[in-house]
């Protein structure tokens, strides 16, 4: 259950919204944070530098020694103030107290305090302990000036004066608002978790939908269709392509089970014949030598034919493999003038033309193109009248395609028989006699062999107006 949570887009996609939101709000956290730290420290530095002000506008007789214990008037409160001779000793200090008025430790300050302490901004820690820290300044004082500690004491002279400010309020501010910012940000990751849940669960529903669908395909109902409501999203995309997928699927299903169903309905004619003849022979009802030698010939004419159907069998299954073929420079002009003399030969009353303006070169498959033209030329010459016209024609084409065409001025073909004409096994009312001699796999090789080689095969046909089949190819240069 762990590795399928692990392993769920939805897991991911949440796990990764939760991080990136994380990173996000602490980084945002972490440096307003420290932002207001430092202003907060800045907003000391600028204390101290007015305090340091102030004392030495307040300290305006020098020959008047100084009540110790009115050292607060000098500075705002929460601020410490503390007097140093010459020797660096300590002569008078103010106690430490917060904003508040609450005491508190005085910061840590070297004995002696050396010449040059503190002359820049500094932070100490406080005596005793780490916390608080103090931002300190020091500064000479250029008069000889004087400090009675205590009421009757002697005066004591002083050469430099040390202000502190606390850093307690601006990291007391700092910490409440870590605190804050960590409740908060909990709460807003609580919320993203909650949203982000629904969001997926409504966002992720159509892809359950295509499992659930390409699973209910898979058991066998190939009419499932995934419903697309958006196809320019993306699970729109992958739905569109899933059906597209489904959908060929489901063709070259049924393409199969006809194909099959046809092969068997061709081969069971000529099985039949054969397994007729032979069992007559085989009961002795054949005594006559000549019923014996038509029954031999019968059986050599359809096993000749059922090898031929098996031959174009297995050319259109290596041809739906995609197998490579050659794309060497195919003289067109040619194939045709070789094409055509060889249907004279076959039917020499056949009024035969061919016409080839200029060199025309496709490339491709020399044996194959040739194939092309044979079984357009027999398809011709079986299916019109022995005095109907045919012609070949090769021409290259400005767009750098090369063309050949074979037109008959025969009866034709109606609308519905030319739509399927190039399907395997399909012959039409006309040519499906025994006699007719074709597998109705010809003009199927024909556009097989010819989208094999990146070209098209079309027919243009209508009743009483002869057919015209165009095989356009890419012209070799």
């Amino acid at each position: 259950m762990a590795g399928a949570w692990r392993g769920s887009l939805r897991a991911r996609l949440m796990v990764g919204v939760v991080l990136l939101a994380t990173v996000g709000m602490v980084a945002v956290n972490a440096v307003s944070l420290i932002g207001l730290r430092l202003n907060l420290v800045d907003a000391a530095d600028a204390t101290l530098t007015n305090a340091r002000k102030t004392v030495q506008h307040r300290v305006h007789r020098p020959h008047t020694p100084i009540d110790g214990g009115n050292l607060n008037s000098l500075i705002p409160d929460g601020t410490y103030v503390a007097l140093i001779d010459d020797r660096g000793r300590v002569v008078a200090q103010t106690p430490a107290r917060d904003p508040d008025g609450q005491a508190g430790s005085r910061p840590e300050l070297p004995d002696p305090v050396p010449d040059g302490f503190a002359e820049h901004l500094v932070t100490l820690s406080a005596e005793g302990a780490p916390v608080p820290r103090y931002r300190a300044l020091s500064f000479p004082y250029g008069h000889s000036a004087t400090v009675r500690r205590t009421p009757g004491s002697p005066p004591r002279q002083f050469s430099r004066v040390v202000v502190a400010k606390s850093l307690q309020p601006a990291e007391d501010v700092v910490y409440w608002l870590v605190g804050a910012d960590s409740a908060a940000t909990l709460a807003v990751l609580g919320g993203i978790v909650l949203l982000s849940r629904g969001v997926l669960n409504v966002g992720l529903r159509p892809l359950r939908n295509m499992a659930a669908t390409a699973t209910a395909i898979a058991d066998g109902d190939l009419d499932q269709r995934i419903d697309v409501t958006e196809r320019h999203s993306e699970v729109g995309e992958v739905g569109t392509a899933l059906n597209r997928a489904f959908g060929e699927r489901q063709r070259s299903e049924e393409q199969l089970r006809q194909f099959v169903a046809s092969a068997s309905h061709e081969l069971r004619t000529p099985l039949t014949t054969i397994r007729g003849w032979a069992q007559l022979h085989l009961h002795g009802l054949a005594q006559d030598p000549a019923l014996i030698e038509r029954a031999m010939l019968r059986i050599e004419g359809e096993a000749a034919r059922m090898h031929s159907m098996v031959e174009e069998l297995l050319l259109l299954a290596r041809l739906d493999q995609r197998r490579p073929i050659a794309h060497a420079p195919v003289n067109l002009g040619a194939l045709a003038d070789d094409a055509v003399t060889d249907a004279r030969v076959v039917d020499p009353g056949r009024p035969l033309t061919v016409e080839v303006p200029g060199e025309v070169f496709a490339r491709g498959d020399e044996d194959r193109l040739r194939q092309v033209l044979q079984n357009l030329l027999s398809n011709a010459l079986r299916h019109t009248p022995p005095d109907t016209p045919v012609s070949v024609t090769a021409r290259a084409l400005p767009d750098g395609t090369a063309q050949l065409t074979v037109t008959d001025q025969g009866p034709g073909m109606p609308p519905a028989t030319a739509e399927r004409i190039f399907e395997r096994f399909y012959r039409g009312d006309e040519s499906r006699s025994p006699t007719s001699g074709g597998t109705g796999l010809g003009l199927s090789i024909v556009r097989s062999i010819t989208e094999a080689h990146g070209g098209t095969a079309t027919v243009r046909t209508a009743p009483g107006k002869g057919s015209t089949f165009t095989i356009t190819l890419p012209a070799a240069r």
